[in-house]
């Protein structure tokens, strides 16, 4: 099976050097018509290198142009630029389909809309969507198929919500927020105590308020607060399938990868980034700049600035030590076992 082919209004790699803030290297520029990955494009189609080490790898690849690093010499025409991973994404943003195609303009008919929602400068509601009593949508805000918004949301400027999109009562989104399918905020929060019938709920007043140009991914939710907010603070890019706790309180520009999970009353930094299926165990303080490996379960206060590793998480350098150590415990038990027995013999 052919991997599809990302066609694009051709371009002269002259101008995708200008359009990147590129330099064209050599005398030749052909004409761009597609975009590809290495090991996947074809004739006419552009791809990058961002490593020097992959550079060989050109040699076996059928691309027409290639945006390399400032320090790279490829035998293909090329655009020089200081991030070409980052040049590539630019590029890419020339094949997004039209907003409005996406998100035809207006209200679709069979939206249903509370008389006293605020929803005058809303660029479209798509079909079947529910907007509660008391919502306030800002100018430009998107809102695709089957999205859900209970009574009290408020939604700021130039929001993106795709299908399905659930958001409950009370519930604040700054501008430019992102939100992809399925993804649910301000569910109830996971709250119980023990009493004589086993465990009863406690109910979840709070809200959850989301910064500006906030990602969320499909089928994420977001726990609404016991009391107070569940915060994800400005820029912060969440992955899909994540489950963030009640009352977290996440800081600017955190970075989630798949399948984390972030237990109640959490508190994150400034831009931590965790890789995916870390769990973090709740009230739990994590400093800024912190990294977290995949799969790392965090058990306890983080500093500022530390980067940990496995469950349960250590400093990476003595978390890798460890497992290196673990690789030899099959040829040292069988050391062992030999020494034993040579000892029993004598």
């Amino acid at each position: 099976m052919q991997p599809m082919k990302l066609a694009m209004k051709p371009m002269r790699l002259s101008e995708v050097a200008a359009l990147v803030g590129g330099e064209l290297v050599g005398d030749a520029d052909p004409e761009i018509r597609g975009v590809a990955a290495l090991e996947d494009a074809q004739d006419g189609d552009l791809t990058f290198v961002a490593r020097s080490a992959l550079l060989p790898r050109l040699a076996d690849s059928s691309a027409t142009g290639v945006l390399v690093g400032p320090d790279m010499a490829p035998e293909l025409p090329a655009v020089r630029c200081q991030d070409p991973f980052r040049a590539f994404g630019v590029v890419l943003g020339r094949l997004l389909p039209p907003q409005d195609r996406l998100f035809p303009p207006g209200i679709h008919p069979t939206a249903v809309i509370a008389e006293d929602a605020d929803v005058g400068a809303v660029a479209s509601i798509g079909p079947y969507c529910v907007i509660g009593a008391g919502c306030r949508i800002g100018e430009g805000t998107r809102l695709g198929p089957h999205v859900t918004l209970m009574p009290d949301v408020t939604i700021g400027s130039n929001c993106e919500l795709h299908p399905q999109v659930t958001v409950r009562e009370g519930c604040v989104l700054g501008s430019e927020v992102i939100v992809h399918v399925g993804a649910a905020i301000g569910t109830e929060g996971f709250g119980y105590v023990t009493g004589d019938e086993g465990l009863e709920h406690v109910p979840q007043v709070g809200t959850v308020l989301i910064g500006d140009r906030v990602e969320i991914g499909a089928g994420t939710c977001i726990d609404r607060a016991t009391t107070g907010a569940t915060v994800i603070a400005t820029g912060s890019k969440i992955d899909n399938l994540i489950q963030i706790g009640h009352n977290v309180k996440m800081g600017r520009h955190c970075a989630l990868s798949a399948q984390t999970g972030i237990s109640g009353s959490c508190v994150l930094g400034d831009g931590v980034t965790a890789g995916g299926q870390v769990g973090i165990a709740d009230h739990v303080n994590i400093g800024s700049g912190v990294r977290i490996g995949a799969q790392s379960g965090i058990m306890k206060d983080v500093a500022s600035g530390a980067s940990v590793f496995g469950s349960p998480a250590l400093d990476v350098g003595e978390a890798f030590r460890i497992l290196g150590a673990m690789r030899k415990l099959p040829a040292m038990l069988r050391r062992l076992a030999k020494l034993e027995r040579e000892s029993d013999q004598e």
